[in-house]
This record gives structure tokens, sequence and C-alpha cells, in this order.
């Protein structure tokens, strides 16, 4: 039957063009379901069922153990416990209220952008979730024996908060919601906090169909770019504190089981039952960590929150997915951070939302590196002094806010703090896993973090062989490094070559591909260092030197400064010493060339704008990396250059039409005015078999 209920989901086509309408983040589902429940077992049908929740009273009804379980449950007739389950339908298990976000929705003039979500608390929410025409319940993984006992007690919890109803067999619960499909569990340990443990559940199983399994995987059906909502990331964060006035503070706070909160519409249940034993099922009412759009379903709940408590001038904030950073300033500045907001909301209006996949952003103005301003909110709700809203000590009385005021206005809402993980308002604290120090303007990996990341690196070089889940974990702690050192993205080529080729069977062991030993001795050098830290990134003025470099094929290189230019020329049959080099590696030397000349000309400035002919070395050096061996190894020596010689220089490439690029007649021979020659420069030892100063006499006359 068709379902009245709200769905959340979106359409299919979505705008990222700055003047189309914001699309609104929840709509009906092209296909909204309910599944009758079946009604051919009698009333005194007799089956093993949890202590139920709700209004149901069973007081009378005698406890008893079920094998395998150590939950306490009661025998009740199956058409009482099919009441159970109607009641659960009208009665999501959440913690949030649904009266209060709609109230504090339509009080700040958010309903319109978060219409979808009282309904949602109320009714649950929809993830597209396929419908499932025939049962398919393949195994847990290993790790639910191996920690046996505690994949057990979170089980006993799950049932004993209402969020997981059961157990049944597979047959009782198909008589209840009709056919379902469950996804692998696994359980691992918490990082840092001993004696806590994670479930998690493959969605993405079956890999590839077969006899055995024939249902395509529960995600195979979801677009996660369909929710989509903001992220707090490092650059947004970086720039939004890199611009915070002097003295301001951070604190963090984490939502307990931020996915645990969002209930599912019964339509999705039977894509969420799970596998406790070999012969018992529960099922999941709440959302989930394993499924696509996990994420983005509860980070719309999340960015609501925010914009809420944005709407009463509490701010700046924003999140990692149920990690909040909350900033506080100094009464004395709010006036003209402000008028500062005012002008970023300015600029948002013109610029327009943007969405990238799964992720929402606000565009502000143009940077002079041609990238566009990102902001993870549209500033629209000034800043209040709510310093006065209740009794606080003297140093919150010198700023706009502190916990209390952000108590006061999620207690409505019924938001579930972890407390326990708070971190105060402070100059300096964690976010994402770095630290941000205000005060110093730096950000840095804690020391328990290196220690963390170094362990993972001797723990992978204990093994010979690796599967994707072991490539993908370590990759994963050096991506996050190169967030304070952007280097080391040059590092990491070879672990992304491992990545593609486990992908194809990621439960095969294999070799370490070649280069990622040396790589990984870099990151050990790396990490053992005293302080592994940057400044914050912030918007930088970039000084323009009218600096082109070029490269042809037959002839060679050349640069332009001004009016001031160089060239070299190539060794007969260059491109074929080593089978590596072609043109985009020569492009490549030529920014090089290009770079170590305006580190030896001194210029006053530190941060430059240059200019190239070809696309693929201009992006390649903004992503920090290239995927050609030998161009990445050109990367990996201007890096090292640059932090021995000039660590306070940077360089942002831009592209230009090579009949715009002054450098382009003299890499192809024909030169200029002699008196305007740029001074010499040692070539780099490894490209003294390749290239030569097209001016140095005695060169000319061997190669010739």
């Amino acid at each position: 039957m068709s379902s009245p209920l709200a769905q959340y989901a979106l359409d299919d086509i979505l705008t990222k063009s700055s003047t189309a309408k914001r699309p609104r983040l929840g709509m009906e589902s092209s296909t909204p379901y309910v599944h009758a429940l079946a009604t051919k077992h009698s009333s005194c049908e007799m089956v093993v069922r949890f202590a139920a929740t709700g209004n149901v009273h069973l007081d009378a009804v005698p406890l008893l153990t079920t094998p395998g379980t150590s939950v306490q449950v009661v025998w009740q007739p199956l058409m009482e416990l099919k009441h159970v389950i109607e009641r659960r339908k009208l009665e999501p298990v959440t913690p949030y209220k649904a009266d209060a976000w709609q109230a504090q929705l339509q009080r700040a003039g958010l309903i319109d952008r978060y219409a979808h979500l009282p309904e949602g608390f109320r009714h649950g929410f929809t993830l597209n979730f396929p419908y499932i025409k025939t049962t398919q319940s393949p195994p847990n993984k290993d790790s639910i024996v191996t920690y046996a006992q505690e994949f057990q007690s979170i089980i006993d919890a799950e049932i004993q908060k209402g969020r997981y109803i059961g157990p049944f067999t597979d047959k009782e619960v198909e008589s209840l919601i009709g056919p379902f499909q469950s996804s692998p569990m696994s359980i691992i340990p918490k990082p840092g906090r001993p004696g806590r443990f994670h479930v998690i559940q493959d969605y993405s199983f079956p890999h590839t169909t077969s006899i055995v399994y024939p249902n395509p995987s529960i995600n195979s059906y979801i677009n996660p770019d369909n929710f989509p909502s903001t992220w707090g990331t490092f650059h947004v964060v970086s720039l939004l504190i890199s611009r915070l006035p002097p003295g301001s503070q951070i604190a963090t706070r984490d939502v307990s089981e931020a996915y645990r909160t969002i209930p599912l519409h019964p339509s999705q249940w039977p894509g969420a039952v799970v596998r406790i034993s070999d012969k018992h099922h529960c099922i999941d009412t709440c959302l989930c960590f394993g499924t696509r759009p996990s994420a983005g379903a509860y980070g719309c709940v999340a960015d609501a929150g925010l914009d809420i408590l944005r709407s009463h001038g509490i701010g700046p904030a924003s999140r990692w997915v149920d990690d909040h950073l909350f900033i506080r300033i100094q009464k004395s500045f709010l006036a003209a951070y402000n008028e500062q907001r005012k002008r970023w909301h300015d600029d948002i209006i013109t610029n327009g939302q943007h969405q990238d996949g799964s992720r929402i952003w606000y565009g502000g103005h143009v940077f002079e590196d041609r990238t566009l301003e990102e902001f993870d909110e549209d500033c629209r709700f000034p800043i209040i002094d709510l310093s006065n809203a209740s009794p606080r000590s003297a140093e919150d009385a010198r700023y706009t806010c502190n916990f209390d005021d952000i108590d006061r206005q999620f207690a409505e809402l019924g938001i579930p703090w972890e407390i326990s993980k708070d971190a105060n308002f402070a100059f300096a604290n964690k976010y994402i896993g770095i630290i941000f120090d205000l005060q110093h303007n730096v950000v840095y990996l804690a020391d328990e973090k290196k220690s963390k990341y170094l362990q993972a690196i001797q723990e992978w070089q204990k093994r010979d062989r690796h599967v994707l889940a072991d490539v993908q974990k370590l990759y994963g702690r050096l991506l996050h490094t190169t967030l304070v050192v952007p280097r080391g993205r040059a590092y990491l080529t070879t672990l992304e070559s491992m990545l593609c080729i486990c992908s194809e069977r990621p439960f095969l062991p294999h070799r370490p591909v070649k280069g990622i030993s040396a790589d990984l001795d870099w990151w050990i050098n790396i990490l053992q260092s005293t302080s592994v830290e940057r400044a914050i990134p912030r918007p930088l003025t970039l000084h323009d030197p009218a600096a082109f470099s070029d490269a042809s094929s037959s002839i060679g290189i050349a640069i332009v400064i001004g009016r001031r230019w160089r060239a070299w020329k190539f060794f007969p049959g260059w491109s074929k010493l080593d089978g590596e080099k072609d043109i985009g590696w020569a492009e490549a030397v030529g920014f090089e060339l290009l770079i170590r000349h305006i580190v030896n000309l001194g210029e006053p400035q530190h941060h430059f704008r240059v200019y190239g002919d070809n696309q693929g070395v201009v992006e390649s050096w903004k992503n920090g990396r290239s995927r050609n061996t030998a161009v990445n190894a050109i990367y990996r020596r201007i890096h090292s250059f640059l932090h021995e010689n000039s660590p306070t220089y940077s360089f942002h490439p831009s592209y230009v039409e090579s009949e715009s690029n002054p450098a382009d007649p003299p890499s192809r021979g024909i030169y200029g005015d002699p008196k305007l020659l740029l001074p010499t420069i040692s070539i780099p030892i490894e490209l003294q078999q390749f290239i030569y100063d097209a001016f140095d006499n005695t060169i000319e006359t061997h190669a010739s």
C-alpha cells in the first residue's frame, strides 16, 4: 500500500549552477511503500521475543533467555508482537523532539530548507533501500566470533534501547515484514578507546551477484549524492579560523551514537535486518554505519541543528560528521566581525550554493589564485552577545557565548551530546584529529597521533603481503597527515597504485608495489620529526612576476620572467634514455626550472602566480602529486628544494594558451635578445643527462 508518511530522498537531478534554485533536501521517494504484515498466524502461536518497549504492557509475561543471547526475552503471541511493530511505526526510537524542531525551524525561517526533518523524526527517514523480493541472509564476518562477547553486549544494548526488534527466526521475520536482506556484520575495537567496540555492516555485500547471493547489495541501489550535507573540511575550517579576531577560542563536542539517533521509515526495515546468530535475526529500525547515505542522512540533521544555533546568534560553528566545532569571539570585536559576515553573505548570495558529490558548500568571492572561497554556511545570521543570558565567569563574560548558551538551545531539540568528550573553549583544541592553535597560528599532529601512525607503518612492514583493507587503512592515515604536511601527497602515489591493484581482488593478499618501501621510509622520517606542523592556511596575496614556462619535444625548454628569458636544449634521444620521459615530463621540468630561477632571484615576495600551457602540470601541481611517476619525481624534487631553501615560498600555476605563452618561441629555438638572458643556474644532477643550457658553447659542440 502507498505510504502517507514523509520520505527522505532527493531528485536524481541536482544543479551546481550558482544561479539555479537550491535543491530541496527532502523530497518524496519515487517508490514509497510499506510492507503489509502477514496475518496467517493465529493469535495463540507462541514465539520467543524481546522485552517489549513502548506502550505494550507485558509485565505479567514470564522472562527467559534464548540460546545464543543474554538478552532477557519474553514469550508473547505473534499477534501481540505485530501490535508492538505497528506501535513502533507510529513511535520511532529517536531522542529528537519533532515538535521542537518544527517550531525552531519555523522561527528561524529555515523550514523550507529542512521541511522533511520533523516528519522524518515522527515517522522515520527513507534512504532509498530497494524493495526486497527474496530473502538473502549471508553469514557475518569472522570478527563476530573473535569478539563474540563484545558483539553480544552490543546486540543486548540495541534490543534494550528498542532500536532492534527481535530476535526472530528468518521465517518469523518474513511473516512480519515480508522478504528481507541482511548484510554481513563485523566488529572492530574503537581506536584510542580501550574496551569499546564498533559494529560495521557491509551494505556493499555482495560485491558481485552469484547463484548463492542473487540479490545485489543494498548500497548498489543508492546514490549518496542524493543525500548531501555540509562538511567542515580542513580547508573550510582553516579559512574560517584564519580570519577570526584576536583572542578567539574554539571548543569541540561530539554527538552520542549519531547515526543511531536517526529512525528508519518502516519501508526500509526489510533492507536493514541484522543477523545476530546462525538462526536469529533482528529488525534494525535506525540508521547504521555502513550504508552509503548514512553520513548525508545524519548530516542533514546536524546541518539543521547548527543553523538553528546560528539563528540564535551563536557561532561561528562547523562540523565533520558528528564532531562539532564551536567558536566564540571577544565582545569587543563583535561589530566588526558581523560586518565581515555581512560581506560574506552578500558574496554568497551572488555565487550561491554548490554541490560536489555529497558535499554542499557556499561560494564567496574569487581568490587571486582563481579558486572560489568556500563556506559551510550562508552567513545569514549575525553573531549576538549572549553574555548576559546567564551567570558566568569573568573569562566567559569577555566572550559572546559559552557552553551554557549552546546547551540551552540544543536541549530543547533533544540532541544527545557525548559530554564526556567535551573540549571546552580554549586557544588550542583538536578537531578532525589535528590540533588548531589559534594563538600561534599553526596546526599540528599531536604526539599520540604521530606515534599511532608510526606504529601503523611498522605493522605494515612486518608483513610481505596485504589485502585492500590494509592498504586503505595505511593510506587513510598518511593522507590525513598531508593536511599538516602537504608535500607528503607526492609520497602517496605508490600506495594509490596499490589501491587500484587491490580493488580488483580485495581479499587476495598482494605484494607491495615498487617504491612503497622508500616512500614509507620518507614518512617515518617525517613522523619522527620533533614537530609536524604548518601555518594555518589562509588567503594569500599572490605576486605576479609574469613568469612562464614551456617545452617543445623537438627542441627544448624555456622560461620567461618579465622581459628576461632562458632556454635549454634536449640531448638527442632524450625521450628514449629510460622510457619514462615524455612531453608532460618536459613541461614539468620547465616548471621546476622556473621555480628555481625565481628563488635564485631572491624575490622579496613569498607567494607567486606562474603560468604554463600544459593543463596536466597545472592541475597535478595543485593536487600535490602526479600519477605520472616521472613527473611526480620532479614534484618531490621541487618540494625538497623549497623546504630546504625557501620554506615560506609557494607557487600557484595558472593555465595559459600556447599562443599567449611568451616562453613558447624560445622553447622551439626562436630566441630573443641575448642581453635579456636570465643568469645561469645549476641544472639538477637528475636532469643533466637530458638537457643542457642552450648558451653553453662547450656542451653545444659536444651535443652536436
